[in-house]
């Protein structure tokens, strides 16, 4: 019922102050004695003094605003007052920080038994109204159809996709995280509740703007990077911790005990970060941050690894952004469980109305494929400087991940392990597809493109948007002799998962073709092709080994080094006329030999280099003759191991070109 101000001028109430504690107790301010407010037994005296030792009288108008009284006095009294007379007259307010909200307004208490409205702090503030609204500033860098890069707002980056080549920021990381922040944005504005609003949006040359313009004004506050009570991917409740560099966030600068090979920032320089920079790494840190010891809110400060770290993401790239967003877009509606392991109650983190807790949460599963993509595994607040600028940052352990993430991860390839003979171990749960920082991704084309056709006890699973693309081409939305890019993202963390080593970012192109292809022939000649080029880096390996072994020399394991990098470009040369004779129904069996002497000649020049900066003294010539021979002998063997793989596996008559 509305209250006029005039009828609440003689009012006030009297109020027991208290602070949360754990367990679902409070404290009263001023005190140390704990109480849950909603037990009935009695309260002895010492409670009962400790509890009108916290108490304030508030006024209306002159302590507060009229609405906000009111609210207090129809607040119910707390089942512990009610059964003492000491206190049965008292209502309650309990405060987090020196926080509470009441009608709306944010009280503060600012160290006496006073209340007085304001807006929560988050950090000090010269202007309260400082905003970085991600919706219309300039903050994801991208790269246009011409080949220039420009940073774009939220709403411009989906709006005019259709006008960009790709996003593409200053770390593979990062990179990956606004891939599936902007994803589960997508998702939730546009669906696709269905094929045929999938096939829809396709054939749009543009988003609709008026359903992304909706939904931006229906969560507008959440997008504001510093807003006083929700910040975006933030936990303004962190607000009484002191904030450390904002270096913290970013991996290649050295903070505190984290140093850095080639940044030779000290302890004691400023860092401060753009606004746009700090919303970047922001969203970076929730999806890639290391694990380890971070500050406690409370107690804990032990954090597992963010969980983009256990995986190589992948992006299926187009030919424009807006292509690349939806070939990325599998079917999404939550009310029909899809995509797989997706409830009614999914939303990402800024749909939450309650906003996270300050306290790191229990191990929970993730409500579905958007909330996943938004995993708030840290809790974060920025502090702003005058010229809206971060000059601090507080990071605290977030949300524990309990998933079984082939069944949710969406965005990454699946498979068994092998054993040391290279046997599938069948009993063993998949691993995701990672990054190698020497290997090439492209030696898991296998996973990466080829379905299996088993739907029980399978050994490898593609990501399920490449099963989309295939069924879209077979119904003929898709044609079917397009080659799209498969680009992975990854880091690798030291030994102990707390240090950044290394950022990696690859691509292996996806022929259609390929990913339509059922037969399983097609996946072992690829797999033998990979085998080759394995058995080609063996060699290598024992060749340098073998030698310095005979030689009684200190082992070394560096001769491969130069020799996988040299493979990538022909192995995708291999993957798109393999896709082209699948197309044009003709012998895979030229490509396949192509192949063969790509792998020796690379793996052959490789030894050679060796060779060739070895000592040249004639008894250890004689020595590296003989290995080098054994070298020669083993690679003919594997030249002829893949040659009856392909009379066994290509699926017509060899041809004579290629």
């Amino acid at each position: 019922m509305s209250v006029s101000e005039d009828a609440l001028v003689e009012q006030s109430v009297e109020v027991v102050l208290l602070r949360a504690a754990e367990h679902d107790g409070v404290i009263p301010v001023g005190g140390d004695v704990s109480v849950v407010l909603t037990a009935s037994e009695p309260v002895d005296s010492a409670t009962v003094a400790a509890l009108r030792d916290a108490v304030v009288q508030l006024d209306s108008p002159s302590d507060l605003p009229a609405d906000v009284l009111q609210a207090v006095i129809d607040s119910p009294t707390p089942v512990l007052f009610q059964g003492s007379p000491w206190l049965r007259g008292y209502k309650a307010l309990v405060l987090t920080d020196g926080h509470c909200t009441v009608a709306g307004h944010v009280l503060c208490y600012r160290g006496s038994l006073v209340l007085e409205p304001d807006e929560p702090v988050a950090q000090p503030r010269a202007d309260q109204h400082l905003s970085f609204d991600l919706r219309q500033e300039p903050w994801i860098p991208v790269v246009d159809l011409e080949g220039q890069a420009s940073t774009v707002s939220l709403e411009r980056l989906i709006l005019e996709a259709h006008l960009f080549r790709r996003i593409a920021a200053e770390a593979p990381t990062m990179t990956a995280a606004l891939y599936r922040l902007v994803l589960a944005l997508a998702h939730r504005v546009y669906g696709p509740a269905s094929e045929q609003a999938w096939t829809d949006l396709w054939s749009a040359k543009e988003f609709p703007r008026d359903r992304l313009r909706t939904y931006m004004d229906d969560f507008a506050d959440r997008f504001d990077l510093f807003h006083p009570r929700r910040p975006f991917l933030q936990c303004v409740e962190l607000g009484s911790l002191p904030p450390a560099s904002p270096g913290k966030l970013v991996p290649y600068r050295a903070v505190g005990n984290n140093v850095t090979l080639f940044d030779h920032t000290t302890s004691t320089d400023q860092i401060v970060l753009s606004a746009a920079e700090a919303a970047r790494w922001l969203v970076t840190t929730q999806a890639f941050d290391p694990g380890g010891m971070k500050t406690p809110y409370e107690k804990d400060k032990s954090s597992e690894r963010a969980p983009c770290n256990l995986l190589g993401v992948v992006v299926v790239e187009g030919a424009n952004l807006k292509e690349t967003l939806l070939l990325n877009m599998v079917v999404y509606e939550p009310d029909y469980e899809k995509p797989r392991m997706t409830t009614p109650g999914d939303r990402p983190e800024w749909e939450d109305p309650s906003g996270p807790s300050p306290l790191p949460s229990a191990p929970r599963t993730a409500r579905g494929w958007t909330d996943l993509l938004t995993w708030p595994s840290r809790r974060i607040l920025l502090s702003v400087n005058d010229q809206k600028a971060v000059s601090g940052v507080v990071v605290t352990p977030g949300t524990r991940l309990n998933a079984y993430l082939p069944d949710e991860e969406k965005m990454v390839a699946f498979r068994r392990p092998r054993d040391g003979k290279g046997t599938i171990k069948r009993d063993a749960p998949m691993l995701p597809v990672r990054l190698h920082p020497v290997r090439g991704i492209w030696r898991h084309s296998v996973e990466l493109l080829m379905t299996d056709l088993w739907t029980e006890d399978r050994n490898r699973q593609r990501p399920p948007a490449l099963d989309q693309i295939a069924d879209l081409a077979n119904r003929g939305r898709i044609p079917p002799g397009t080659v799209y890019t498969l680009r992975v993202f990854g880091q690798q963390l030291d030994s102990k998962a707390s240090v950044v080593e290394a950022w990696m970012e690859e691509e292996v192109p996806a022929p259609v073709a390929l990913l339509r292809a059922r037969d399983e022939s097609v996946g072992a000649l690829i797999g033998g092709a990979i085998t080759l080029a394995d058995e080609a880096g063996s060699a290598l390996r024992a060749l340098q080994a073998n030698y310095r072994r005979e030689l009684r020399a200190t082992p070394a394991s560096d001769i491969d080094l130069p020799y996988w990098p040299r493979l990538s470009r022909p192995f995708n040369a291999f993957l798109v006329r393999l896709g082209e004779a699948l197309i044009n129904l003709t012998s895979e069996a030229p490509t396949a030999h192509k192949w063969i002497r790509d792998v020796t000649a690379i793996a052959k020049s490789v030894a050679d280099r060796w060779v060739a900066g070895s000592p040249a003294e004639a008894s250890k010539l004689l020595v590296l003759g003989k290995h080098l021979g054994q070298f020669h002998k083993r690679m003919a063997i594997a030249a002829l191991k893949f040659q009856s793989d392909i009379a066994i596996y290509t699926t017509r008559g060899e041809d004579t070109g290629e």
